[in-house]
C-alpha cells in the first residue's frame, strides 16, 4: 500500500498564503498602532534604560531590566491618581539627577557620591552648577518632566484597575529586589556582614540591582544611619593603636603645619617636571642648598574628601575604616601631645556636625571658615586668620584646609596668575594651571608665618587628584585622580626626612596620604613601632573607591584627560 499525496488546488493554495500574509500584517498595524498609541511611555521607558544600563556598561542584566519595567507600574499608578504633579515632579528630579551620572560621568550614584552631595553647602554647589551645567541641568530636568506628562497622559486611557499595577510594583519591591539582593549577599559570603550592617550592605545591593529610585532611597537612609553611628563613636572614648606612645622626653617641632590642598593632580606641577611653571614658589625652594624641601611621589587613598581626609587624619585605611571611630585622630593626637589645635577652612561650614570633616574639625581647639565660604573667599583670606591665631614660642597645630583646584578651575585664580600663565591652547588647561599657580602663592605667604617660628614643620598634600575636565570621585580607573604631591618644608628640623622615608614604598617610593597620621605622630613625639609602619606601607599599596571597595592602586587603568593637549 502507498500513500496518496493529495495537492491542494493551485487557487487554494494561494488563499492560504494570501490568508496568512493578511495575518501578519493584521499584527503589524496592530503593533504599530500599539507603539504610536504609547509611544511616549515607550520613550520613557528607553530613557530609564539607559540611566540604569550605560553606567554597567550595557552589559545584559535580567534583575536591571525588571528594574526599568517596575517603572511602568509607577507610571500607570501616577496616570491613575489624581493630583500627582507633585510626586511627577520629584520622580523627574530623580530621574534627571541619575541621568546626569549615567551620561555624564558613566556611573551609579553610590554612598559616597550622596554623601558628598548632602555634606556640599550652596556655595559650592552653584560653584559647581553654573554656566552650561547648570543650563543643562534645567533643560535635562524640563525634558523629563515633559516626558513623563505625555507618558501619564497617554497610560490614563489604560483600561485598567489601581490595583493591579500597585499589586505588580508590590511584588517586585517586596518579594523579587529582596531576593535578587539576598542571593547577592550569600553569593559574596555577607550574610553575617549582613547581620551586623543591614542598612550598609541592603543599600549596597539594591543599589547594585535598582539603582534609580530605589537606591537613591537606600542609599540616602545608609548615609544617615552613618551619621548616626559617627555620632554614637563621637561621644565614646577613643584609643591609641596597641603598641603606640607618647615619649614627651623627645624634641618636638614649635608649629606644625598640616596644608591640605584640594583636586590637585601631581603631574601638573612644574615642582613634578610639568613644562608650564606652575609652582615657581616651590621650584625655588627645591634649589636652596642645604635643602629644607623634599616632595615625593604622593597616592590619594581615596578620589573623594570626605574620605581621604579621614584616612590621613585618623588611623583607618583604605582596607579599613573602623579605627576612624574607635582610635584617635590626628587632631587627638596633637592635643595630648600638647599642641594648641586649630582648623582654618575655606570650605565652608555646612554639616559640622553631620559629617565627617565636621567631626574632625570640632576636635579642634579652635575651628575657623571664613565667612561666605568656599566660592566667596579666596584661599589667600585664610592667611590674616593664620597671621592671628599664630602664637611666637608656643605649640601649635595648625589643619589649614584649601579650596586650591576645585572645579570650577576657573574661579580658583586671579590677575596675577593670569599674567604669570598666559592663555595656551585649551582655556580649561590654562585655567587649571592657573589654579595650581594660585595655591603655589598661598602656600608661599604660609611659609612666610613659618619663618617667625624657631622649628617648624609644614606638610602639604591634596586631598585627591582631578582628570582634568572630568572631575574626580565616581570612576574606579583614572590615575589622575590619584596622583597628587606630597611636601614637606622644614623650619630647623630636619626629622621630618627621615620620618617620611620610613613610609616610602621600598619599590616604587611612593607614598599614600593615608600614612599622614604615622608621619606627623613620630613629629609630635609618638613611638611607632615598626609593625605599624609596615601596615602603614602596605596598607599604602591600596586605594578605596566610591562603591566602598578598595583596589590596589597598581591596577588603576591609565585614563586619558578630557582633552589632550600639546607643548
Amino acid at each position: 500500500m502507498h500513500a496518496k499525496i493529495v495537492s491542494l488546488p493551485t487557487d487554494l493554495q494561494h488563499n492560504s498564503l494570501f490568508t496568512r500574509m493578511s495575518k501578519f500584517k493584521g499584527y503589524i498595524k496592530q503593533f504599530g498602532r500599539f507603539i504610536y498609541q504609547y509611544k511616549f511611555t515607550l520613550l520613557t521607558l528607553i530613557y530609564i534604560g539607559l540611566i540604569a544600563f550605560l553606567p554597567i556598561k550595557m552589559a545584559p542584566s535580567i534583575p536591571m531590566a525588571l528594574h526599568v519595567l517596575s517603572f511602568l507600574f509607577l507610571l500607570i499608578i501616577l496616570a491613575k491618581t489624581r493630583y500627582t504633579f507633585i510626586f511627577t515632579f520629584i520622580l523627574a528630579f530623580v530621574l534627571t539627577f541619575n541621568a546626569y551620572f549615567a551620561f555624564v560621568l558613566g556611573s551609579d550614584v553610590s554612598l559616597d557620591i550622596m554623601a558628598s552631595i548632602f555634606e556640599t553647602h550652596m556655595a559650592e554647589a552653584v560653584s559647581m552648577l553654573k554656566g552650561s551645567t547648570l543650563a543643562g541641568s534645567i533643560a535635562g530636568l524640563a525634558f523629563t518632566i515633559l516626558l513623563l506628562y505625555l507618558s501619564e497622559r497617554e497610560l490614563k486611557k489604560v483600561k485598567l484597575s489601581l490595583k493591579w499595577p500597585v499589586f505588580g510594583l508590590l511584588v517586585y519591591l517586596l518579594l523579587f529586589l529582596p531576593f535578587v539582593c539576598y542571593k547577592r549577599i550569600v553569593y559574596e559570603y555577607e550574610e553575617n556582614l549582613f547581620i551586623e550592617f543591614p542598612i550598609r550592605v541592603g543599600q549596597d545591593k539594591v543599589n547594585m540591582y535598582a539603582p534609580i529610585l530605589y537606591g537613591n532611597t537606600a542609599t540616602i537612609m545608609a548615609y544617615q544611619e552613618e551619621m548616626s553611628q559617627l555620632r554614637k563613636f563621637s561621644e565614646s572614648e577613643k584609643m591609641l593603636p596597641e603598641g603606640i606612645v607618647h615619649d614627651d622626653t623627645i624634641q618636638t617641632p614649635e608649629k606644625i603645619y598640616l596644608v591640605i590642598g584640594e583636586s590637585a593632580y601631581r603631574k601638573h606641577l612644574s615642582l613634578y617636571g610639568y613644562p608650564v611653571q606652575t609652582t615657581p614658589f616651590l621650584d625655588s625652594l627645591a634649589k636652596v642648598v642645604p635643602p629644607r624641601m623634599s616632595f615625593y611621589d604622593g597616592i590619594a587613598s581615596a578620589p573623594f574628601t570626605r574620605n581621604a581626609l579621614r584616612m590621613a587624619l585618623s588611623f583607618a585605611s583604605p582596607t579599613d575604616m573602623q579605627p576612624f571611630y574607635e582610635e584617635k585622630t590626628l587632631v587627638n593626637l596633637a592635643h595630648d601631645a600638647g599642641y594648641e589645635t586649630f582648623w582654618l577652612s575655606n570650605q565652608g561650614a555646612s554639616g559640622i556636625q553631620d559629617s565627617y570633616l565636621g567631626y574632625l574639625a570640632a576636635g579642634t581647639d579652635k575651628a575657623v571658615f571664613t565667612q561666605g565660604g568656599y566660592l566667596a573667599n579666596d584661599d589667600f583670606d585664610l592667611i590674616p586668620i593664620l597671621t592671628k591665631e599664630h602664637k611666637p614660642r608656643q605649640k601649635q597645630f595648625f589643619v589649614i584646609h584649601l579650596v586650591g583646584s576645585h572645579n570650577n578651575y576657573s574661579d580658583r585664580y586671579d590677575k596675577a596668575d593670569a599674567e604669570a600663565i598666559p592663555s595656551l591652547g585649551s582655556s580649561l588647561q590654562t585655567d587649571y594651571d592657573r589654579s595650581i599657580h594660585h595655591t603655589d602663592r598661598v602656600l608661599h605667604k604660609i611659609y612666610n608665618v613659618m619663618q617667625q617660628d624657631s622649628t617648624a614643620v609644614f606638610l602639604h598634600f591634596s586631598d585627591h587628584g582631578e582628570i582634568l575636565g572630568k572631575g574626580h570621585g565616581p570612576w574606579k580607573n583614572g590615575i589622575a585622580q590619584y596622583d597628587i604631591p606630597f611636601i614637606t618644608i622644614n623650619k630647623n628640623e630636619s626629622k621630618i626626612d627621615t620620618v617620611m622615608g620610613k613610609y616610602l614604598e621600598p619599590g616604587t617610593r611612593l607614598i599614600n596620604n593615608s600614612s599622614t597620621i604615622y608621619i606627623l605622630a613620630e613629629m609630635m613625639g609618638y613611638i611607632i613601632p615598626q609593625k605599624h609602619i609596615d601596615k602603614s606601607i602596605s596598607d599604602g599599596r591600596y586605594v578605596r573607591h566610591a562603591d566602598q571597595t578598595y583596589s590596589p592602586y597598581s591596577g588603576i587603568k591609565e585614563e586619558p584627560e578630557y582633552i589632550k593637549f600639546k607643548y
